[in-house]
């Protein structure tokens, strides 16, 4: 096991088929655009297809009739004593690249290894570059017939990127029963970046706010309430509102989150497209981003009583200063109407006294010369917290770039793999 290292040119193979097929593999439903994880599934079993027909990996492929096209992998290799480790989260798909629109220097769709050892590419990092590293892990154990301690599970999963759907992603595997050898052990999720350890993520809450105004000609506004206006004015003022009650914490300085929960607008939906006219209706979209040291549902609550709250107020012209015109010179008002998207994801604060974090600290160390740096942040995962409640030690980390998570020219260095699969490798060891 200490001799295993990253096989670059099998590293470098996988990841460049898997790129090659992000353009089938982005996940944006409303944009239609819905990934064929199944595609990069195969290139996984392809290339361990002879160890598992030797038996020594366990492959299922898993999704409800119907969505075939869109599996997660649970892979297992059985340990030579008690218990069991999981490496949960990498994922097959990708947010959308646009290469024109976003200004990328090059195809996003096409791995490039630039000077330096820096590989470019959708999915390098989030998450493809950590699907391709397990990968190779897993060939490596079963070509030198070195099976770990505790039996390894890894789960590579499918719909990552979006909000869950029922019979695909990590929620299907979970109701499956795939993770029940889990519970009460070690989970390393490697869905991060920047090494860490990635100490807490925060939970995600999607929002729309319709908003319903008075439409008409722009030359005479007295006639008319401006939805696009008041739209505006109501997220900025649900935005100050909530900074002011669901402030920084003390717990999140202890954590090192690189930024507090927020709430904020995202998208904006109108059918208007005359400059003249002043429009009737808006949909502001969003999300709320919570700290695990709030608790999501009595979040949720308080933001949709504040915005009723804001809606009577109008209605009693009571509008906040600063607000544009809320009702007619014949008397009509414009009106708000909030609602959350389904029930959300809660984020996860990881114990910071656990075995399996100092095992983390103690590999990272081993590996890097170097003592790691924890921190948090705001981004979500699924079912962290509800593994954590089954009693499972979770972990999370990661390799490659965060400041190119989701974002144009996606990169990271060949160097943080290499050092990625030793970690790997040494919890292996370790635990």
């Amino acid at each position: 096991m200490n001799t295993l290292t990253l096989r670059e040119d099998r590293f470098l193979d996988v990841l460049r088929r898997l790129i090659a097929l992000t353009p089938k593999l982005q996940n944006n439903p409303a944009g239609g655009l819905v990934p064929e994880e199944r595609l990069a599934a195969q290139v996984v079993l392809d290339t361990l297809a002879p160890h598992i027909q030797s038996g020594f990996i366990q492959a299922e492929s898993l999704a409800a009739s119907g969505k075939e096209a869109r599996p997660s992998l649970v892979l297992t290799v059985r340990g030579t004593g008690e218990g069991a480790v999981g490496f949960v989260g990498a994922h097959f798909d990708v947010v959308p690249a646009d290469e024109k629109g976003e200004g990328w220097e090059r195809s996003p769709f096409t791995l490039w290894e630039g000077p330096g050892g820096v590989l470019y590419g959708r999915g390098v990092t989030d998450c493809l570059g950590h699907v391709a590293v397990l990968t190779d892990l897993l060939a490596q154990l079963a070509e030198k017939g070195v099976r770990p301690r505790r039996t390894l599970k890894v789960v590579l999963i499918a719909n990552e990127e979006s909000s869950s759907l029922p019979g695909l992603g990590l929620d299907y595997v979970a109701e499956q029963g795939r993770l029940k050898d889990l519970a009460g052990q070690p989970v390393y999720w490697l869905d991060s970046a920047n090494f860490g350890p990635t100490l807490g993520t925060g939970g995600i809450s999607l929002w729309e706010l319709k908003v319903t105004g008075v439409g008409g000609h722009s030359g005479m506004p007295q006639n008319c309430v401006n939805a696009l206006e008041l739209g505006m004015a109501a997220s900025l003022e649900l935005a100050r509102w909530f900074q002011a009650r669901f402030p920084p914490t003390e717990d999140e300085k202890k954590y090192g989150f690189l930024s507090s929960s927020s709430l904020k607008s995202t998208v904006v939906e109108g059918s208007n497209t005359k400059e003249s006219k002043i429009p009737a209706d808006v949909t502001l979209k969003g999300d709320l981003r919570l700290t695990p040291f709030y608790d999501m549902a009595e979040v949720r609550k308080a933001v949709t009583d504040f915005v009723q709250e804001l809606d009577a107020r109008l209605d009693r012209d009571e509008a906040p200063a600063g607000f544009p015109r809320t009702r007619t010179a014949a008397g009509k008002r414009g009106s708000l109407s909030f609602r959350f998207q389904g029930n959300g994801m809660e984020g996860i604060a990881c114990r910071l006294d656990s075995p399996g974090l100092q095992a983390l600290k103690d590999a990272m160390q081993a590996v890097r010369g170097v003592a790691p740096t924890p921190f948090s942040l705001t981004g979500s995962l699924p079912l962290v917290r509800d593994l954590q409640r089954q009693g499972c030690d979770v972990q999370i980390t990661g390799f490659g770039e965060m400041a190119y998570y989701h974002a144009p020219n996606e990169q990271a260095r060949l160097e943080d793999f290499r050092q990625g699969f030793s970690i790997l490798r040494e919890l292996l060891v370790r635990l």
